[in-house]
């Protein structure tokens, strides 16, 4: 996006100007061009080659001035060019200065050069006037963002306009002395082109020069990055109809084999004009896919749109079916797609496991060529929808037996599970660029044509959003969980999103909406007893509770992918106020009348135990955590009109909770690993023992079966005699020892008070000298400056200091009330031992 100086330097006029003078050098061409005829007619030349020459200079006249009308129409695209980007760039300009013009705002406005509304530097408002201030820069910032998306919108149109014309005065001079009837360019089907670049590419056999000529096409497809971020927050973007058309008939000629084919051996070719090619090849695909990418028709109205329909039939069987395998519960067909399936005789593979070696590596194939397009590019919702569920069936396929139950199989090869499990990593990777996809599967929203209903061929039942349980219980993925980390982060990303009106937009609502599915996802609740099918057994009054085996799963998978549990740590972390509040939350819920999401407290704590699964989401969660209640003492010491303690005394008992809360999670997950980790080590070790114990009986056994077979007579029966005796198990373990259990370190429930306790006063004081106000000189480090550290045993003297600033700041009772908070919080909250970690996280005793 050009910067605000940019913007206002610009000349729009200039392209009229230009236009001005291309219409003279085209009248003069043409002047040209009446002259050359003019001229032959002066001669004395005679006879039939005469004639024939004369009809040949008709014909290149005529068809001279085929090229100069390509020519006006450059012109005419200029004008329009001015035109329209001089009506967007006053609309833009106009709001930069009805920003920085504000009546209503309390304090002036400024607009910077990367278009960012800021307030000028002011002291000593109220909070009233403070909120009213971020209100309007809320609101002008919305009203830029949009005119600034109207501009870039325009340009990208303009320019296609510019290149088409172009393009077509190109052609036409190619054209020129290719003798009568040269078909007028302006009749030119873009969907023709379209299929017979498609054809080419289908049939695999690319010159350079076609290399160079269809990258060039496909680079006038593509999209400005302003358009780019408009289609990644959910928006419409509107393209040129020949766009359309061309890409149109492009994907559906190219075929899935040959754009796949195709891209494997550009990427082979690496030269500059192949590698631009096979870009072009996969984002203007995703473009063509999108549902918000639309033509409009004269009247301004929506004439055409991408989507999944617009892609080869063949490309959305691929992706879209889902074969049965191993009762795999997101299927809808039995099979594998058509080309798949065996045959005895004809195009095929011969049986079902060559079968399954062609399906596996195809679909990888197809992964890795949607996964190295631009990362910037977003595909449509369906295709989005589509991809995500088949990464899940994939996942799900590996972790229930790979592909033995398939048919007959009855066996599973190492390259079939690796390449599904590269293709589910890579399919899962482009298809939650698209956030309202992924708001579809999260919460089961949406229509069910956008869940596969109608397609021939397929079965279809409602969607269930357990389908996504595969993907976040998978134990391992390649990339630490940073693909299937993307179907939550953007909760993140986008749940504090505002519009123009400065409300939320609709993909924040959804990005809170979807927060409040992930308990039931990560924690699912067991099915409820169905009195019918219990038989004799007591019917249990509390069935329905907490899923353990699946919650094991889930925490598993996050503790084995650090960027899962990244990502989970990032959502939590930007939506604090959705589970602060603990008291006064008694169920998890979105209320759509304020647009707010709600974590009950046990399910918040079970999401922050999962994010706590890794360094990063450790420090993700602590740093905003850290953030949040440096904002709350920030506000308090800004203003004057009050004690600090008092102005913020609202909130300082939920500081100390959620601090007690956050610091549960990270123990009990770092407990939790150190559980699983012991347990396998000892399990192992265990084995180990059990094998040689096994294999020193089995010596002693042999030796007793064998005796009589075993030369040297009474050496020999000696050694059978001592190995079988009664003291062979106490031989064994003489000389192999039982081994040594290792035992879980569990954390100290005092020593982490005695932490948070320091770590808030020292957040306290920190606060309060970067705000100016002056601390006791006592509690000043004389090399630093700045105020000292709680973790070097502050002297008895420092201690009373440290007492009495915060007593004067109206702390001293908070302060009670914050340890007293913080440790009831861990003491009923952090695993202390085994049962007590159990029963925390799963309501259960071991």
């Amino acid at each position: 996006m050009p910067s605000r100086k940019d913007v206002e330097n610009w000349k729009p006029e200039k392209l009229s100007e230009w236009a001005t003078e291309l219409d003279a050098k085209t009248t003069s061409y043409e002047g040209q061009l009446d002259r050359s005829v003019t001229h032959f007619r002066g001669t004395n030349w005679q006879g039939k080659a005469y004639l024939a020459a004369y009809d040949r200079f008709g014909e290149e006249h005529d068809e001279g001035y085929k090229l100069s009308q390509e020519i006006r129409d450059v012109s005419s695209a200029l004008r329009t060019a001015d035109s329209r980007l001089a009506d967007e760039r006053r609309i833009l300009l106009g709001r930069v200065s009805d920003a920085e013009h504000d009546g209503e705002c309390p304090v002036g406005l400024t607009v910077d050069d990367g278009w960012k509304v800021h307030a000028k530097p002011y002291t000593g408002n109220s909070d009233q006037d403070k909120k009213k201030i971020k209100e309007r820069i809320d609101h002008h910032q919305g009203l830029i963002d949009t005119a600034r998306s109207g501009l870039m919108t325009a340009v990208g149109e303009v320019i296609a306009g510019i290149v088409n014309a172009s393009n077509n005065v190109r052609t036409r001079g190619d054209q020129l002395g290719s003798g009568i009837d040269t078909p007028a360019l302006t009749k030119v089907d873009p969907a023709e082109l379209g299929r017979k670049d498609g054809e080419d590419v289908s049939d695999g056999k690319l010159s350079d020069k076609k290399i160079a000529q269809i990258a060039d096409r496909l680079a006038g497809t593509s999209l400005p990055p302003d358009q780019l971020a408009i289609l990644a927050k959910g928006g419409e973007i509107t393209v040129p109809q020949s766009t359309m058309d061309y890409l149109s008939a492009f994907y559906d000629k190219a075929g899935r084999d040959g754009l796949v084919e195709l891209s494997d051996s550009l990427k082979a070719n690496g030269s500059p004009q192949a590698l631009q090619l096979r870009q072009e090849l996969i984002n203007n695909m995703l473009t063509l896919s999108n549902e918000k990418v639309v033509t409009r028709g004269p009247d301004g109205q929506v004439a055409d749109r991408g989507g999944w329909n617009k892609l080869n039939s063949e490309v959305r069987e691929m992706i879209g079916t889902r074969p049965k395998i191993g009762g795999a519960p997101d299927s809808n067909t039995r099979d594998l797609p058509d080309d798949y399936r065996a045959v005895i005789f004809g195009k095929g593979p011969i049986d079902d496991r060559h079968a399954l070696f062609d399906y596996t590596e195809d679909m990888a194939k197809m992964g890795r060529f949607l996964n190295s397009g631009d990362p910037s590019y977003v595909p449509g919702q369906r295709l989005g929808v589509e991809l995500e569920r088949q990464a899940a069936h994939q996942a799900w396929i590996l972790d229930h037996g790979g592909y033995a139950g398939y048919k007959s199989v009855g066996m599973n090869e190492p390259d079939w599970s690796t390449d599904t499990e590269h293709s589910s990593q890579d399919l899962l990777s482009v298809g939650a660029r698209n956030h309202e996809a992924t708001y579809a599967l999260l919460t089961g929203h949406g229509s069910d044509e956008l869940f596969g209903k109608g397609v021939p061929g397929q079965s279809f039942e409602h969607y269930d959003p357990k389908v996504v349980n595969s993907l976040f219980q998978h134990e391992k993925w390649d990339d630490g969980g940073k693909a299937v980390g993307s179907l939550v982060d953007w909760i993140g990303t986008d749940s504090h999103d505002v519009g123009p009106d400065g409300k939320p937009t609709v993909q924040a609502l959804h990005a809170r909406e979807s927060l409040t599915r992930l308990p039931g996802i990560f924690a699912p609740l067991e099915a409820p007893q169905d009195p019918a099918h219990h038989g004799d057994q007591p019917q249990l009054h509390r069935s329905g509770g907490l899923d353990e085996a699946q919650f094991g799963r889930t925490a598993k998978a996050f503790a084995n992918n650090p960027e899962l549990a990244r990502s989970l740590a990032y959502a939590m972390g930007s939506n604090i106020d959705a589970y602060v509040d603990a008291p006064n939350l008694p169920k998890t819920a979105y209320l759509p009348e304020v647009g707010e999401a709600q974590l009950q407290v046990t399910d918040a704590n079970r999401l922050l135990f999962l994010a706590s699964q890794s360094d990063q989401g450790r420090l993700t969660l602590e740093v905003a955590r850290q953030s949040y209640e440096s904002n709350v003492l920030n506000q308090a010491f800004s203003q004057h009109d009050v004690l600090p303690g008092e102005y913020a005394k609202t909130s300082l008992q939920q500081l100390a909770s959620l601090d007690g809360r956050y610091t549960n999670a990270e123990q009990n997950a770092l407990t939790y690993q150190d559980e699983h980790k012991i347990h396998e080590y000892n399990n192992k070790m265990q084995e180990i023992f059990e094998k040689k114990k096994a294999a020193a009986e089995i010596v002693a056994k042999l030796g007793q079966s064998s005796l009589e077979f075993t030369p040297g007579g009474d050496a020999s029966s000696k050694v059978s005699d001592v190995l079988g005796d009664k003291a062979t198990d106490t031989l064994i373990s003489k000389f192999i020892p039982e081994p040594q259990k290792i035992e879980t370190l569990y954390p100290n429930a005092s020593q982490i008070n005695n932490q948070g306790y320091r770590n808030f006063q020292q957040e306290l004081i920190n606060t309060a000298y970067d705000h100016g106000s002056r601390l006791p000189d006592n509690l000043i480090d004389g090399h630093t400056g700045r105020p000292i550290d709680l973790e070097n045993s502050p002297t008895s003297d420092q201690t009373k200091a440290l007492r009495m600033f915060a007593k004067d700041q109206g702390f001293e009772q908070f302060i009670t009330d914050y340890n007293q908070t913080f440790g009831i919080e861990v003491l009923q909250g952090v695993g202390q031992y085994g049962t007590s970690l159990s029963v925390i996280l799963t309501g259960k005793e071991k």
